[in-house]
């Protein structure tokens, strides 16, 4: 399972506050199957069949796939500085 680091929440909150998206939003992760990469947006509800993990008051909605790829892994963020970004 993909761990969320408290940088990463912070960023996610700004993210959704900025867009002026429901209580329910978070931000996903999915798999670009074209790309072979990830892909990682916004959304205002999560996907049925996902996983929804939550930390420090912010969701992270993690597609099977995506779940598969970072197993073990933790979403973090730098968020001194801009831009921002998350990292893995």
């Amino acid at each position: 399972m993909i761990t969320v680091s408290d940088e990463a929440a912070t960023l996610i909150r700004t993210l959704v506050e900025a867009a002026t998206l429901p209580d329910t939003a978070g931000l996903r992760l999915g798999t670009d199957d074209k790309m072979h990469s990830l892909d990682m947006h916004l959304e205002a509800n999560p996907r049925p069949g996902g996983e929804v993990l939550e930390h420090d008051g912010v969701a992270l909605f993690v597609s099977p796939l995506a779940s598969a790829r970072l197993n073990e892994q933790t979403l973090d963020a730098q968020v001194e500085g801009r831009p921002a970004f998350f990292l893995t």
